[in-house]
């Protein structure tokens, strides 16, 4: 199943990456989100970015990222877990993709599974020089 996100997260990605701005043409599964970065943990082999904020249909969100690097150590694998809190309950969320240095912000594109069986993709911008976090989600089930 991971090689199988990691496969359709590439495919994914390098539509992304040709249109230059992440419009892909999918339906957006809620407005863009920006979200607090709470920390940043770096590593020789592996980097954790934490992050929470508001998302409309998930609540309260906390979300962690973890990046391992490539040999140029600008792009590389993501993967990480999300929990959305609201009153009525929670949901959960694994997400798997790929991360690169784009004129200094890390762009993430993810295939996020949630626990309700909907899929989407995630592109995440996070600029290191103002801590911003912003998540733009997109149905893709």
């Amino acid at each position: 199943m991971n090689k199988f996100l990691i496969l359709i997260s590439f495919c994914i990605s390098s539509f992304a990456v040709a249109d230059g701005h992440g419009n892909l043409g999918l339906e957006k599964r809620q407005p863009d989100a920006a979200m607090n970065v709470t920390s940043v943990t770096l590593g020789q082999d592996l980097s954790t970015i934490s992050a929470e904020g508001d998302m409309e249909g998930y609540g309260k969100v906390y979300a962690t990222y973890h990046l391992t690097y490539d040999v140029e150590r600008t792009s590389g694998i993501v993967e990480g877990q999300g929990r959305g809190f609201t009153a009525e309950g929670y949901a959960s969320g694994r997400f798997q993709g790929m991360w690169e240095l784009v004129e200094g912000v890390i762009v993430m594109r993810n295939v996020v599974s949630i626990n309700n069986g909907t899929v989407n993709l995630d592109v995440i911008e996070f600029n290191p020089l103002t801590r911003s976090l912003i998540v733009q989600a997109y149905i893709l089930k």
